[in-house]
């Protein structure tokens, strides 16, 4: 195994960081990226186009944080065979990555299709089947480290222009992915609903190695869960939690946002907590179904030493289009509100 003794406190900061996640990317506000989550939500929401962006910088503590771009967009159909008790979901979705100072990147771009069945004669109780094919990029900037050979400890010389004495293989490198997922969906009544879910990510256990050895990113398991329910005829509380286990390690994120509705404005307010980590507090608003979400991580770890409670910003924008129909056409699967 190659050795590389200068930037190895670097990446071991770099897995306390990332350790909520195993190797990839995580979001507070996993509800704001539903189809990075299960590729079974594409097409799962109450209007008939839905595109999203999010802006995530984590350690911001760090000389160099690490930030995350991402991108979705998703539709639905209804072909006529189906007779409306079934419905097709198609998206995609793109991110970017860059890991501290050393430019490690990742850029994945995902595909994604799910199937909708309803189980009763409304449809308020349905189930989805969601797959996703992407291609992911890895690549490093080797330039950006600095080596033990470039030292010269006895003059105390540094010159980076001194070979590392390192053999990389490649410095990017490309690979597929395949996701599946599961969920269910229940509008109870005018009041209340509930869904849940579950997906794998990389269940072909794609090879990612700089060197050329036979490295696989495991397959990473997501379960998530969600209430909404009308407390008040203005007032939508959303309970929900999210659970993630990827290369021995879990993450666990819970809380709830409430929204409040103020004529042709709608409030978001929430607090969320990942599970020994981070307390997440949410602000935003809606107007004309734009979206706009604002959260910070304040750390509450064992790393607040040194990171004095500062964690990471997110910021998430979700706009849906929607075509009104008739309950006759499109039975209503969502609150009205």
């Amino acid at each position: 195994m190659k050795t590389l003794r200068i930037i190895m406190p670097l990446l071991i900061l770099s897995g306390a960081f990332t350790a909520a996640s195993g190797q990839d990317v995580h979001y507070s506000q996993f509800y704001s990226t539903p189809l990075y989550v299960n590729p079974a939500m594409t097409g799962n929401h109450e209007c008939d186009f839905r595109f999203g962006l999010n802006y995530r910088q984590q350690a911001s503590y760090l000389p160099v944080p690490f930030e995350t771009y991402s991108a979705f967009g998703d539709t639905r159909f209804y072909p006529k065979f189906l007779k409306r008790r079934g419905w097709f979901g198609l998206g995609g979705n793109l991110y970017y990555d860059n890991a501290g100072s050393g430019d490690l990147k990742k850029t994945q771009g995902m595909l994604l299709g799910a199937y909708s069945q309803g189980f009763n004669s409304d449809n308020s109780l349905y189930g989805s089947l969601g797959i996703g094919l992407g291609l992911t990029n890895r690549s490093i900037n080797y330039n950006s480290f600095i080596f033990d050979r470039q030292w010269d400890a006895d003059n105390l010389l540094f010159d980076p222009a001194w070979s590392s004495g390192e053999n990389f293989a490649d410095n990017s490198i490309f690979y597929p992915d395949f996701n599946l997922g599961l969920a269910l969906h229940h509008l109870v009544n005018d009041n209340w609903l509930y869904e849940f879910g579950v997906s794998m990510s990389h269940i072909n256990r794609p090879k990612e190695s700089f060197f050329g050895e036979d490295n696989r990113v495991e397959r990473k398991l997501i379960a998530h869960a969600g209430v909404q329910f009308l407390a008040l005829k203005n007032l939508l509380i959303r309970p929900e939690a999210f659970f993630a286990a990827h290369e021995g390690v879990q993450e666990t994120v819970f809380g709830a946002n409430a929204v409040y509705g103020l004529l042709d404005v709608k409030l978001y307010g929430g607090l969320w907590h990942r599970l020994g980590r981070d307390i997440i507090p949410v602000l935003g608003l809606e107007y004309s179904r734009w979206i706009i979400l604002f959260s910070y991580d304040i750390n509450i770890s064992q790393q607040r030493i040194a990171s004095a409670y500062e964690g990471g910003f997110e910021l998430s924008l979700v706009k849906k289009f929607c075509e009104r129909r008739t309950t006759k056409k499109d039975p209503c699967k969502y609150l009205e509100f």
